[in-house]
């Protein structure tokens, strides 16, 4: 049915002023990621939607992102459950977001109250098929009591991310230089593949590490992520991770529900 759509776009082009170089359905004058593959399902912006971009469904001036949605993690000796909400903003690969986290349980900190907040930028663009995303993120230290070490974190990122049809494969870095002294910076690698089943649907498998602060050694994970989108305007992401070794949280689970406006 796209392949249509897209052909009957291109015979009509000439009288409607239709230029559509990568055959995406979405006119080059607001196509913001000009070289999708043909099969690529993408938003109204011409970019991918899925993991990559979940938050880059853009309208030419701007989208801005309203996301609310809450977690649980359980491990041997602790559990711990919170929530958190975002405003997010997205314009021509350009992401910002603020994201503030409130914890109802918390065995590790023994206390409950507003924990600490985020502020994330990056920016993403096509190298030929592979879509990368710079970005950085910084922890501020809005947390009460033991749910916050009174310290900023910075974390530097890059992901770069193959996309072939349908079906994508990506690798995360980060690296975060810890505020607070006698502490060790943190190394974050995440390998996965993901697969978009619709324009509604799509899931993602990833294999996780990410070095402890305290002793340096690293905690492995296996991680389920999910994106479903109940329109253009709707949309809710859940994600599951289980912990593979001793040093890592037995199992992590987090939802949440977003408005894009």
């Amino acid at each position: 049915m796209k392949k249509i759509i897209t052909a009957v776009l291109c015979m009509t082009s000439i009288s409607f002023a239709f230029v559509d170089s990568d055959l995406d359905g979405v006119d080059d004058s607001v196509d913001r990621c000009p070289n999708t593959p043909f099969n690529q399902l993408v938003g109204p912006d011409g970019c991918p939607i899925g993991r990559v971009g979940q938050e880059r469904i853009s309208e030419p001036k701007g989208t801005f992102y309203f996301k609310a949605g809450g977690g649980f993690s359980k491990d041997k000796s602790y559990s711990s459950t919170y929530s958190s909400v975002s405003f997010a903003y997205a314009y021509q690969g350009v992401y910002l977001s603020w994201t503030s986290y409130y914890y109802f349980q918390n065995d590790f900190a023994n206390e409950e109250g507003l924990g600490n907040s985020f502020l994330y930028g990056s920016y993403s663009r096509f190298l030929g098929k592979v879509y990368t995303t710079a970005g950085l993120n910084i922890k501020i230290p809005t947390g009460q009591g033991r749910l916050s070490d009174d310290s900023f974190d910075f974390t530097p990122s890059l992901t770069v991310d193959y996309i072939r049809g349908r079906d994508d494969y990506f690798v995360y870095y980060g690296y975060t230089i810890k505020g607070k002294s006698g502490l060790k910076d943190v190394h974050s690698i995440s390998l996965g593949a993901g697969y978009q089943f619709s324009k509604k649907l799509y899931s993602s498998l990833s294999f996780d590490s990410i070095s402890s602060a305290v002793s340096g050694k690293m905690r492995y994970y296996l991680t389920y992520f999910g994106l479903y989108n109940f329109s253009k305007k709707y949309y809710c992401t859940f994600s599951y991770s289980y912990g593979i070794n001793n040093r890592a949280t037995d199992h992590s689970v987090y939802a949440k529900l977003g408005i894009r406006f």
